[in-house]
């Protein structure tokens, strides 16, 4: 598929399913360069435990921004300023896909499966190797990014916020809204799709 001459290749991120979290991650960093763990996490919820086997198999960590604790609570992703578990009574009642709770009172409505998705992708596109960033863009520069990308499907994507969206394609990743432009890339070479814009980033992985 393509768009505006732009291939795109996140099917996974459009229509976010059971197997997106491993498909996405293989896309993103590539092949993984452990052997797979036999990791036993008896009384964790299976997506966790996924997220966990799978973590386990790239020496580069998956979570970087926020730090993704090791089990033993149902608190399972912990940032500066925010926390996130799962519902642990509605797991221990039998819900194999609990959803997940923020700051211990705020109920998303995501099940833990999509919200691991979300994490990943935050991941990739808030503590990259290759990105750019730009805080409180006037407007005829942010739709001049937009139009260099492509508005990620699912609905996961404007959560929690309607006012911001995920784009992407095979080789970036970005979160825009009216108060921001933050852009991975996976290889530095993809950063040059928005040099033509004549803009000055506030950080640009390339200068340092």
């Amino acid at each position: 598929m393509q768009q505006r001459g732009i291939m795109v290749d996140v099917y996974e991120l459009d229509v976010v399913a059971p197997d997106s979290l491993g498909r996405f991650v293989y896309r993103w960093y590539g092949p993984p360069d452990r052997p797979p763990a036999d990791l036993d996490l008896p009384g964790v919820p299976e997506p966790l435990a996924e997220w966990h086997r799978l973590a386990a198999r790239y020496t580069f960590p998956l979570s970087r921004d926020h730090e993704m604790l090791e089990p033993g609570s149902s608190r399972f992703w912990q940032g500066l300023f925010d926390w996130y578990s799962y519902d642990a009574e509605a797991f221990t009642a039998g819900a194999l896909d609990p959803e997940v709770i923020e700051r211990d009172n705020l109920r998303t409505g995501l099940p833990l499966s999509r919200f691991l998705v979300y994490a990943a992708v935050y991941e990739a596109t808030y503590a990259p190797l290759h990105g750019l960033v730009h805080m409180d863009p006037n407007p005829e520069t942010l739709r001049a990014v937009k139009v260099r990308l492509r508005e990620l499907d699912d609905s996961l994507w404007q959560w929690p916020d309607p006012a911001f969206s995920y784009y992407g394609d095979d080789d970036l990743l970005a979160h825009l809204g009216p108060d921001r432009i933050v852009i991975a890339a996976r290889h530095r070479d993809a950063l040059g799709r928005f040099d033509g814009l004549g803009q000055h980033w506030d950080w640009d992985s390339r200068t340092l």
